[in-house]
Order: structure tokens, then sequence, then C-alpha cells
């Protein structure tokens, strides 16, 4: 029973754990506009979230339980986050004034609602056992990471001039015929009212929930501000394997070939359990 219990021991002394909040600026990069239009197409708004960061040493580390590269440069976070991106919409003068294309265009907007749940894994610079037991106060860590994330969301697309805006929704490249379909509230069959060819046409507009995996990479920085508490800085491209995060998925359209993108930079404040032990 001793050496059960000296194992048991041991085992837990093999990790620590730090938790924090965080606040940041996320911009999507969504359909609405060509992959150039850099105003409409990265829509900003707030993201607020909690972490928790694993560490492979534990509290009570010392020269004598020996390290690996593994724990002195890799930590685990896991985070859960939340953000609402209201009012998206066109910004590019696409069409000319007064048409009825910039006219629908001009009165278009989105709404994302999202829940993201991932982990991305760090690496961190310098040695982050000396780093939080024998180096300097104020250090500084830089690290690199990579992540997995499952995210919820609850997208609505809507006009400003009313439902019927989105019936028959055609850009054209001549007056009397259609380069292509810009979105669909449904499928449309060939010889529909709403099929401005007579060739059947998919649903282009997915307005409601959905949920989509999605990878990240980034860069961040963390600073020691006090024994128990780090400050992080953190920025992430994360990519959705979904074109339907913005609700719009209209693949005969220039402008919408490409999944959603977001773009998170965040500071946080991380509580670190156990520091000094």
């Amino acid at each position: 029973m001793i050496i059960l219990a000296s194992n048991s021991t041991y085992s837990q002394s093999r990790f620590s754990h730090e938790a924090g909040v965080m606040f940041g600026v996320t911009s999507f990069q969504t359909d609405f506009g060509l992959s150039n239009d850099f105003a409409s197409a990265n829509a900003s708004t707030m993201g607020f979230g909690v972490m928790h960061y694993l560490k492979f040493f534990g509290n009570q580390y010392n020269w004598r339980s020996g390290s690996t590269f593994w724990s002195e440069h890799f930590m685990l976070r896991t985070e859960f986050l939340y953000l609402k991106n209201t009012n998206i919409k066109h910004e590019k003068e696409a069409f000319t004034a007064g048409s009825i294309q910039r006219e629908k265009w001009d009165a278009m907007r989105g709404n994302i609602n999202m829940y993201d749940i991932g982990s991305q894994l760090e690496f961190y610079f310098f040695n982050m056992e000396d780093y939080s037991y024998y180096g300097n106060q104020r250090a500084l860590n830089p690290y690199v990471s990579l992540g997995l994330h499952f995210s919820f969301y609850d997208t609505q697309v809507t006009s400003q001039m009313g439902s019927d805006d989105w019936r028959n929704y055609v850009v054209y490249d001549t007056p009397d015929r259609g380069m292509y379909d810009k979105w669909y509230l449904h499928d449309v069959p060939a010889g529909h009212i709403d099929s401005f060819d007579g060739l059947d046409h998919k649903q282009t507009i997915f307005n409601g929930k959905g949920n989509t995996l999605g990878v990240s990479g980034g860069l961040g920085l963390r600073y020691r501000i006090a024994d128990s508490f780090n400050l992080i800085i953190d920025s992430r491209f994360q990519y959705f394997f979904s074109d339907r995060v913005d609700g719009l998925d209209a693949s005969k359209d220039p402008g919408n070939k490409n999944n959603d993108t977001m773009i998170y930079v965040n500071i946080g404040v991380v509580y670190v359990f156990g520091q000094g032990y």
C-alpha cells in the first residue's frame, strides 16, 4: 500500500495547471464581398472566453526529478470562446451606383453567433520550467501554436429590402443573360419562375444552426506579472472546414470560392496554481 501511495503521488506531480480569462477582436473573412475586398470580407467583433493550461511538469519540480524537452517547451491550452458578429455587409462598390444589383448588395446583412471549443499545443522558445520557478520575475516567453477546434454557429443572412429580395438574385453580364446566381434560399429546379436561365440551381443561403471542425495556427507571448499571474498576448488564424459559417455558399460566385476563416487577437490573464511550491 505504501508503494501504491508513493507512485500515485509521483504521478500526480508530473502535471500542473493554469486557468484564465481572455478577450479580444475577431475578424471573419467571409463571402460578403470579393476575395480582394478587405473591408467587407473582414468584419470585426469582440470575443470572450475562458482557458485552461496543462503543463507537463508538476508544481514540485526540482532538478532531482529530471525533465525532458517536451516538459520544458510544450503546454496544452484548452479554451471556450463566445463571439457574436452582427451587421456584416458589402462595403465595396461592386456595381454602378443606382443599379438594382448595387441596391441589393447594399441591402444585404449577415449575423454570426458562435461558440468555439478548441485545444492548441503551444511550443515555448524558452524553458518553461526555468521560466516558472527560477527565471526572472518579469520574464518574457514567446511561443507558436497549432490547434484543433469545434465550432457551433447560428447564422442569419437577411436583406433590408425584405424577403422578396432573395428571389432571382442574379448578376448580369448582359441585360438579358445572367452570369451567375448570387444566392438562393432553396433549391430551384429548371423551369421554376425563380430560375433566371431555365436551369437547376442549388440553395446558396443557409440560415440557421450548424457546426464545423477547424484548425488554427498562431503566435503569442507570455509575460510574468506576479508570482501566480501571467499575461498572455495571443493571435491566431483559424480555418473552418466549411463555407457556411457566414450563411453563404454560392459555388458559382467568384467571391465565394474559399471556406470561411477567422483571425483572433486576444489578451488573457492566467492564474498559475501552486506557484512557488
